[in-house]
């Protein structure tokens, strides 16, 4: 299974992938089916809530970035291994596809949390009173 660079970058791909579908399956779960808002005078968004779901988007940003890039140098190393004259043996060695992939993970999570850097989410220090109406 690891014996090519291809390989390795779409065992990367594959985890990015299924990090996005976990996230997007936690938030639709808790939001349809166990916390369901029928009722206007009852706040069911709680602190740790709130964090659960700015930490999913988080990683749902990550890791769909990432996985685009994953994806366009994927391509871009296979066209490599094609075009290039000779027995390209370094571009072919999973090290190289280790080697993207822990490049660009730190770099697209930089760039997510630049993002979301500007959301505070801040505890209430009395209790949620629902509105007069």
């Amino acid at each position: 299974m690891r014996t090519s660079s291809t390989n390795s970058i779409m065992i990367g791909i594959a985890l990015c992938d299924l990090t996005v579908l976990s996230e997007n399956i936690f938030e639709r779960v808790n939001h349809y089916w166990l916390k369901p808002i029928d009722d206007p005078c009852v706040n069911q968004s709680t602190y740790w809530y709130e964090m659960a779901l700015l930490i999913g988007d988080v990683l749902r940003t990550f890791c769909e970035r990432a996985s685009f890039w994953l994806g366009v140098f994927l391509a871009l190393i296979r066209l490599l291994i094609m075009k290039v004259p000779g027995n390209p043996k370094i571009l072919s060695k999973p090290l190289l596809g280790y080697i993207l992939v822990l490049l660009l993970l730190p770099i697209s999570l930089s760039h997510s949390l630049y993002l979301y850097s500007g959301y505070n989410i801040e505890q209430w220090s009395y209790p949620w009173l629902p509105g007069k109406e």
